[in-house]
């Protein structure tokens, strides 16, 4: 029997696992042939620990450490409410509206049940005492006796899905991703657009379960599926806890958007789930508690006014609580009195804190780049996120390679990184086309190489112009003699010349929209964006290209930003990427390490 997972450590009773459940599992781990799911929530505020399904047959288990002393004092009384549970389980999967055969039974090896008090339909049918448990170990047939019937696949499949969609994670397109191969792909259309749900993996389900009281820091590089799990433990905990409230945060609009929209596609009835981004969240309560807002001064200078309007909730909800858990996704980006504003309004006690963090994401310039704003938290537990789910190996490893030459450079000026600052990957996905950088001579020449790459990939690879992403680092550019270079129009002036379809990215655009043409953006409004296939070009717009350590720390920052910004363009592909420039490495040392990650990419498998 594969199980996913048993690996979990929580201090959640409905996640631990229970003594009965190892003793299970190493009864019957070897001899079962099918597959199981654990901790599912198939009702909102009730548990279930395994969801076994073996030729097509579904028995959900729950299993019970109730001894026989406890179960003598309790015995009519405890019938009674697992009787009742399970009639609330039926009525809630009647609502899935799916015509679909399972069992649901209750795991006691530890008492032996000799009266039935009225339970005795109940008794029989849904529960596997000592005795029962006994005849089991002997013999499987007794287990697969609680079967009630054979399900079509399909159906099997969507039942899957709506029993626990925070295992799943959504994709507008599937076919290049495995995640899972015990599990199907889910092909479905929603608000007029084709989506697929995909399985997570042993190792993203067990990071996924071990949720703990306290405060969780998520370390990972691009694509290691930081989000994902900050999403579905949201919408586990949203489950289990129907009653108690909780957000997810994040900086900018765009990635507000991409969860909202996965979000809706996962547990589309959430109404315990407030979902903002940053500055959408304070003006919001604002509003809700009557503060004072000057649009007029907003619309001014927003920063300066914002900071006020901050500083107000933030003194009206002195010693207020709201949420029993926040996720604050791309932690990288607050500063320490946001997150410390955000985290105050947890409960007091058994409150959840998760934050991802990815630090070479980090794009803005600041001189303290060296002093992460989580610090200022207590952090219970870290975990690394190592695996990567969106790039393939070859586009894995040139990043890979890409963080040691930095790491390299910046240690030859004395100036020492903070450990794990870029985060390598692992990639899970096939080796894939290699990373290609293209050197010209002069503009007009970049934009010729971006368009012959644009027909290349479509004309050759197969790939739609829509799966296609032109990244720069700003949209234009101020030169030292005032004049001012305006990349995107000339881009866009060459696509409507050779008949390319483009759209321009924007907060509004996410993961899941339908894409009319190439996306053509700067690095702020792609930031969360990912693509099939990536061109980036204009790392000559970045002002700092080579540092040493006399440099001020002001002048370190923004080169270590430029950097950043370069990695964020670099992580948006996930099958195919080219970078075009017209610099050499002497003029640049931010190309230099490019170029050096690519001639030393075939040894940095991570």
């Amino acid at each position: 029997m594969k199980i996913y997972s048993t690996n979990i450590v929580s201090d959640l009773d409905s996640l631990r696992i229970k003594s009965s459940e190892r003793d299970f599992y190493k009864h019957f781990s070897n001899k079962l042939d099918g597959v199981s799911i654990s901790k599912v929530v198939p009702v909102e505020g009730i548990s279930l620990d395994l969801m076994y399904m073996e030729d097509n047959n579904i028995l959900f288990i729950k299993f019970m450490d109730t001894s026989e002393d406890t179960y003598s004092i309790l015995e009519e009384d405890l019938l009674e409410v697992m009787e009742e549970e399970y009639e609330n389980l039926v009525q809630g999967i009647k609502k899935f509206n799916l015509n679909i055969k399972y069992n649901i039974v209750y795991i006691m090896p530890y008492v032996s049940i000799e009266r039935y008090l009225g339970f005795e339909y109940f008794i029989k049918n849904h529960i596997i005492d000592k005795n029962t448990y006994k005849n089991m170990i002997a013999n499987l047939d007794v287990l697969k006796g609680y079967f009630k019937g054979r399900n079509e696949e399909s159906v099997l499949n969507l039942f899957r899905f709506y029993i626990c969609p925070e295992y799943h994670t959504i994709k507008k397109e599937g076919k290049s991703r495995v995640i899972n191969k015990d599990f199907k792909r889910i092909s479905f259309w929603h608000q007029n657009y084709e989506y697929t749900g995909l399985f997570l993996d042993s190792f993203q389900l067990s990071k996924l379960n071990s949720i703990k009281y306290g405060n969780t820091v998520f370390v990972g590089g691009a694509g290691s599926g930081k989000t994902t799990i900050l999403l579905s433990r949201a919408i586990k905990l949203s489950k289990l806890y129907n009653k108690d409230r909780f957000l997810f945060i994040t900086y900018n609009k765009q990635l507000m958007n991409n969860v909202k929209n996965e979000m809706s596609i996962l547990r589309r009835d959430s109404n315990n789930i407030d979902i903002y981004n940053f500055h959408g969240f304070i003006i919001r309560l604002a509003k809700q508690f009557n503060l004072v807002i000057d649009y007029a001064k907003l619309k001014e200078n927003f920063e300066k006014h914002f900071k006020n309007i901050f500083l107000q909730v933030k003194n009206y909800l002195k010693d207020k609580v709201i949420y029993k858990g926040i996720f604050i996704d791309e932690g990288e980006k607050f500063d320490h009195e946001q997150l410390e504003f955000i985290s105050s309004l947890l409960y007091d006690k058994k409150k959840i804190l998760n934050i991802s963090i990815d630090r070479s994401k980090k794009t803005s310039s600041n001189s303290d780049w060296s002093m992460p704003p989580w610090e200022h938290i207590d952090i219970d537990e870290y975990t690394e996120m190592n695996y990567n789910y969106r790039q393939t190996r070859s586009i894995s490893n040139f990043l890979n390679s890409f963080s040691y030459t930095i790491t390299d450079y910046t240690t030859k000026r004395d100036l020492v990184l903070p450990q794990g600052y870029y985060s390598k990957t692992h990639s899970l996905r096939n080796e894939g086309d290699k990373v290609q950088i293209i050197k010209v001579d002069h503009i007009e020449e970049k934009i010729e190489a971006i368009i012959w790459e644009i027909k290349y990939l479509v004309n050759q690879k197969g790939l739609s112009y829509s799966d296609i992403a032109v990244i720069y680092p700003f949209s234009n550019r101020k030169l030292k003699n005032g004049n001012v270079i305006y990349f995107q129009y000339i881009l866009r002036k060459s696509l409507e010349e050779n008949n390319i379809p483009y759209v321009y990215a924007n907060d509004e655009l996410t993961n899941l929209n339908d894409k009319i043409g190439v996306t053509i953006s700067n690095i702020y409004l792609a930031n969360n964006l990912e693509y099939k296939a990536v061109v980036f070009c204009e790392i000559e717009m970045l002002y700092d290209h080579k540092i040493n350590s006399a440099c001020s720390n002001s002048k370190i920052g923004n080169f270590i930003s430029n950097l950043n910004i370069v990695y964020t363009g670099l992580t948006r592909a996930t099958d195919y990427l080219t970078i075009v420039t017209t610099l050499e490495k002497e003029e640049s040392d931010i190309m230099g390490l490019l170029i050096n990650s690519l001639d030393n990419n075939n040894c940095r498998e991570y």
